[in-house]
């Protein structure tokens, strides 16, 4: 039986089920996910500033090699406790509201 939401590659006139299990990224990925307790969506947004990054890589997205060594950075830095975000863009111009008083005096 065929698995659902698994791509299928047609090459030379053969198709090919191709499972996303193959890639060592997103295993390590989901390895990741399972030992950090974070959702595939909140990953997204904190490595690649994009919700849907590891759900489309499960269905089959190609991923380039520079996304990749982002992805294994961040990885890295959040196993190690480091600030989780490397190169400062998931959290870029999330800083929150400035602090002021409204309706007093500041």
């Amino acid at each position: 039986m065929i698995g659902r939401n698994l791509p299928i590659i047609v090459l030379s006139m053969r198709t090919y089920l191709v499972s996303y299990r193959c890639d060592p990224l997103l295993r390590a990925i989901e390895a990741f996910l399972g030992e950090s307790g974070l959702s595939a969506t909140s990953f997204g947004m904190r490595a690649m500033n994009d919700p849907r990054f590891v759900h489309e890589m499960r269905a089959g997205r190609e991923v380039r090699r520079a996304t990749r060594a982002r992805v294994a950075a961040y990885i890295r830095a959040a196993r190690t406790g480091e600030s989780g975000a490397p190169e400062g863009r998931a959290t870029e111009g999330r800083a929150g509201p400035p602090n002021r008083v409204i309706g007093g005096r500041s």
